[in-house]
């Protein structure tokens, strides 16, 4: 996978993925260059300052000044997620095809400190570049689980306890009121048609979240933000109350 954003390849230098020689725009003099430079250094990883031709050679146009590869993103089995999560929830993304969302998908449950994401090989955007920049680089901290068929792992995680809640824009409980204490996976559409007919048949249960008749229904990546916030609102509510 290339590398050509600052953001991503920090992310990569900070993690324990191999990382191949990076080439960085000799006139690139910042602070954030410096601290690509002092990873590499502490690292032993090579690296070259080249001129900003010969860096669009490699990267193409579209780069930030730096370019480099790294190895392809580790996968998870599911088993591996369950037997380490802590959180106790899940997000299953059905053919999200936009990079950008994806990225920004990935790069909120990162940060919402889920156990892991599934994802549909079938019908997704593929886990490249686009994904990763669009992620800032979280792809490189998140799980990601490939699945050849969801509803196999959603029938995994019923029997291991889980609740499968999916959003839909016109059914369901408002968001708010579910309760996230218990083990769940949640489920994101496609950005045009929604959850698929078969993964509609596993669902417990079905969130919707209110917003303005202006418009149809909110971004993939807004709703998912909107749904895994409110689980941490929730948990740390519990967990203050406990105290």
């Amino acid at each position: 996978m290339k590398i050509t954003s600052i953001n991503a390849l920090h992310e990569a230098l900070s993690s324990d993925l191999p990382v191949n020689k990076v080439f960085i725009n000799e006139r690139r003099r910042d602070s954030r260059i410096k601290m690509i430079t002092d990873l590499c250094k502490a690292k032993g990883i090579p690296f070259m300052l080249v001129p900003q031709v010969a860096l669009n050679k490699k990267a193409g146009n579209d780069n930030q000044g730096v370019f480099a590869e790294i190895s392809p993103v580790r996968f998870f089995a599911l088993d591996e997620i369950l037997k380490e999560g802590n959180d106790r929830f899940i997000l299953i993304l059905d053919s999200v095809t936009d990079a950008g969302n994806l990225g920004a998908i990935i790069r909120t449950s990162v940060a919402a400190g889920i156990d892991g994401i599934i994802i549909s090989r079938r019908n997704s955007a593929p886990l490249n570049e686009t994904v990763l920049k669009a992620s800032a680089g979280a792809l490189l901290k998140a799980k990601i689980v490939p699945s050849k068929n969801i509803s196999i792992e959603m029938r995994i995680l019923q029997e291991k306890g889980y609740w499968i809640i999916a959003t839909d824009v016109k059914s369901g409980i408002p968001y708010h009121e579910y309760g996230f204490d218990m083990p769940t996976a949640l489920v994101i559409g496609s950005e045009g048609k929604g959850i698929s007919t078969i993964v509609k048949k596993y669902t417990d249960q079905f969130i919707t979240i209110p917003h303005s008749d202006k418009i149809e229904s909110l971004n993939v990546s807004a709703a998912t933000a909107v749904v895994l916030f409110e689980a941490i609102r929730q948990k740390s509510t519990i967990t203050k109350e406990k105290d």
